[in-house]
């Protein structure tokens, strides 16, 4: 069998006859009509874009629908490259596919515009809005170009607008410029005088399939409260019921599965008298209508959601004292949708753990907290320095060490924080706060510490009220802030800094896979870090993480015995 190219399997899409970035740099360096300084930057701007791809600019088509999905994927910071810098190198890039006559070019100055868009472009720019202008400014000159008046725009020329940057867009996600485009629209409508106060619609991105509460029948969200209290508080004397209370977060996810499967029952059509008390939605013949609709809406295939909500219906009918033949078929029913256990970790998360071992990666994410710390300092207003204290705070905790990110969002400066007197620092959480029920307690390093101290003198009043107890406050000073939202912003500055796509969990990945590599086969210290119950859970999850150590330890001990020999 011929073996094939993947390079060559890469570009099976791209038409015959495209020009490759190559064939560009050939025209712009025989061209003298362009000056010497712009023809240098224009070439470098394609070489730099070539060389962010992994490839040489005869292997990259000129092809907007081609370099759109790929460019949207380099990250600049794990290419030692600004922001600024990676931005630049992308826009003369793009300068050089227009002049080839491949994308358009861009009309950027207002004197581009008719009247009527010059005079609220111009309000736009005097209102020194920071995210109106750079959001807003294509799709105007856009709407300018089909000479659509101001007080005309209407849903198709938005959609229009996605239409042309997909065509047309080879640097940024077109979707994501689209979307920020519409949304400024709707934003100007309301700070900027004179401008349209139509507004424009955007899509969810993903399609819920839950109901509100108040689309629900009222009966069964009392009921279904009933039942979490009961759970919450359960009775020790009590013959027919549960003796051991669970825990606020089980509590949760059960709340969100059974309003999710209510929802399903009623897009089945079942009418919303039927399902008025939790065991209706136990019942057999409604579980089973149910599940079916969820595994067709999957192409047929069960998954983690759905195996979840059948295993919770056959685990409420135990609960809620129903018969044993209700209890065998939710049982079967279970058993039909049931998915194989997670073994290890996922694809995504092995790839994302072999960039940090490389050993320069990895100091650069050690050295993350401090130095983004430090760099706080030179923020331009005193809330977005607070802001990276706090990204730094949370980032230096899960190095230290990797809980999960709910316990991190929910670190309270009493509960959790204890300071024994002697300048140390403790954060400590309890058997009802994790997910094992084992508690967790760790000493906080000096230098994590120290910024811990700063951050909290400085933080008020600016980033919550004077005596708010969470460490990661909302910003009234309620509660703590969200999980995902501190997820995410972690995610986010750790990818600008470092380049690194990393999420909140994959901090305890990290960890196992630093102390693996340190002590192949030392699974229960990994456990025991990790706070896992069960040390086969701890081998299940991560065997063959310390393979790398393990191999090189062993050529070491072959390269010994050969010296011996000799």
């Amino acid at each position: 069998m011929k073996r094939i190219d993947p390079k060559k399997l890469d570009r099976a899409f791209v038409l015959p006859g495209t020009l490759m970035f190559a064939d560009i740099i050939a025209r712009l360096e025989a061209s003298p009509e362009i000056p010497a300084t712009r023809r240098r930057d224009l070439i470098s701007g394609l070489r730099r874009v070539s060389k962010a791809l992994g490839r040489a600019p005869e292997e990259v088509p000129a092809d907007p629908k081609w370099l759109q999905p790929r460019l949207a994927k380099v990250m600049p910071a794990a290419l030692r490259l600004s922001e600024k810098g990676w931005q630049n190198a992308r826009s003369d890039a793009r300068s050089a596919l227009a002049w080839a006559g491949i994308v358009k070019a861009r009309h950027r100055h207002i004197d581009d515009l008719a009247p009527d868009w010059r005079v609220l472009w111009a309000r736009v720019l005097a209102s020194k809005d920071p995210t109106l202008p750079l959001a807003l400014c294509r799709f105007t000159h856009f709407l300018n170009g089909l000479a659509v008046a101001p007080e005309d725009v209407a849903q198709p020329h938005a959609e229009a607008y996605l239409a042309a940057l997909e065509a047309d867009e080879i640097s940024k996600s077109p979707q994501t410029a689209w979307r920020a485009a519409v949304n400024a629209w709707n934003l100007a409508g309301t700070r900027i005088a004179g401008w349209p106060t139509t507004r424009l619609v955007l899509p969810r991105r993903q399609v819920v399939y839950k109901r509100a509460d108040a689309d629900l029948p009222p009966a069964l969200l009392d009921d279904l409260a009933k039942l979490l209290r009961r759970l919450a508080q359960p009775d020790p004397f009590a013959e027919d019921g549960p003796t051991r209370a669970l825990r606020p977060q089980t509590l949760g996810q059960y709340e969100r599965q059974l309003k999710r499967f209510a929802s399903e029952l009623l897009e089945a059509g079942v009418p919303a008298m039927e399902i008025d008390e939790v065991a209706t939605l136990c019942d057999p013949a409604r579980a089973e209508r149910g599940l079916r609709a969820m595994v067709a809406r999957k192409g047929n295939t069960s998954g983690k959601l759905i195996a979840e909500t059948a295993a919770l219906l056959r685990n409420l009918a135990g609960k809620l004292g129903l018969g044993d033949d209700v209890r065998s078929r939710l049982a079967k029913l279970a058993g039909r949708v049931a998915v194989p256990p997670q073994r290890g970790m996922t694809g995504k998360n092995r790839q994302r753990l072999r960039v940090l071992q490389d050993e320069r990666t990895l100091r650069r994410l050690l050295d993350l907290p401090e130095r983004l710390f430090t760099a706080a300092g030179k923020q331009t207003t005193p809330y977005a320095a607070g802001l990276m204290r706090e990204e730094a705070l949370a980032i230096g905790i899960l190095l230290t060490c990797p809980i999960r990110v709910g316990n991190l969002a929910g670190l309270h400066l009493e509960h959790h924080l204890h300071r024994p007197g002697d300048g140390r620092v403790f954060v400590a959480l309890f058997e009802d706060e994790v997910k094992n029920e084992r508690p967790i307690e760790f000493e906080v390093p000096n230098a994590l510490r120290r910024m811990l101290d700063r951050h909290l003198a400085r933080r008020c009043p600016l980033m919550c009220p004077q005596g708010t107890p969470w460490l990661f406050p909302r910003r009234d000073g309620a509660g703590p802030m969200d999980a995902n939202q501190l997820s995410m912003r972690m995610r986010r500055r750790i990818r600008k800094e470092i380049g690194v796509e990393m999420n909140a969990h994959l901090f305890r990945h990290l960890a196992a896979m630093i102390w693996l590599d340190a002590f192949p086969g030392g699974y229960e210290g990994a456990r025991r870090l990790l706070g896992h119950s069960e040390v086969s859970h701890t081998i299940n999850m991560y065997t063959g993480l310390e393979a790398k150590k393990a191999l090189e330890v062993f050529s070491n001990l072959l390269t010994e015995k050969r010296g011996r020999r000799r």
